[in-house]
């Protein structure tokens, strides 16, 4: 009798265990995402701390070496990108702001350990910063799931609509002109008046695994930030 009772209260106590490691699992899976977002947040709000104290600079010139790349069309010219040596290099060096979806993000400097695709909107090789007289700002992100998906709405934006990039203390004023898909294969074709500023924004299509969305908003305005 002693022994049925030990065993019992053995499978018992296994049975409480394993319970306890299933609530403890669970509560992790359904937070980590949130954990994620909160420290993306923090360093968010750091950067743009630092963001805001940062300086105009003299300009430097970088080689193309940055995946995923963007390839030369009838449409548009590549040119060198010009890089701006900031005394921190992981500090924001400007912000896209796009109010359709909510969305006011900092990118850094094209050279900084921070300008991936896993921690970063990333300035992708073969952009002009905005100053740039008809050049072209090519910003990439995630879609999809987690803290790191800062373009997870972009399918919700539609030509005429409105995106912000404050960059050395103006604010670029663009309107979306153009959007369109093509396969994912590591490369980007950008279609785009090379007689006019734009930014190009690359990310994932939303519910598909093979294609990439391409958006084209071109310069409609240009002034200092207050």
């Amino acid at each position: 009798m002693q022994r049925r009772e030990h065993k019992f209260q053995l499978k018992k106590s296994h049975i409480i265990l394993i319970g306890f490691l299933l609530i403890f699992g669970g509560i992790w899976f359904f937070c980590k995402d949130y954990i994620g977002t909160i420290r993306d947040e923090l360093f968010q709000e750091k950067n743009m701390e630092l963001f805001e104290n940062v300086e105009p600079t003299d300009e430097i010139t970088m080689t193309e070496n940055e995946t995923p790349q963007v390839e030369n069309s009838a449409e548009t010219s590549v040119q060198p990108t010009p890089v701006v040596n900031t005394s921190n290099q992981n500090a924001f060096i400007g912000i896209l702001e796009i109010p359709k979806i909510n969305l006011k993000r900092g990118f850094v400097d094209i050279n900084s350990s921070q300008n991936k695709i896993s921690r970063n909107i990333t300035v992708i090789q073969s952009s002009t910063y905005p100053d740039v007289d008809k050049g072209n700002l090519i910003l990439a992100g995630h879609s999809g799931r987690g803290y790191i998906a800062f373009f997870k709405n972009l399918y919700k934006v539609q030509k005429g609509d409105t995106i912000y990039v404050t960059y050395q203390s103006m604010k670029y004023t663009y309107q979306v002109v153009n959007i369109y898909e093509q396969p994912k294969t590591g490369t980007a074709k950008i279609y785009r008046d090379t007689s006019k500023t734009t930014l190009t924004l690359i990310t994932c299509t939303k519910d598909s695994e093979t294609l990439q969305t391409i958006y084209i908003a071109e310069l409609v305005n240009k002034q200092p930030v207050a």
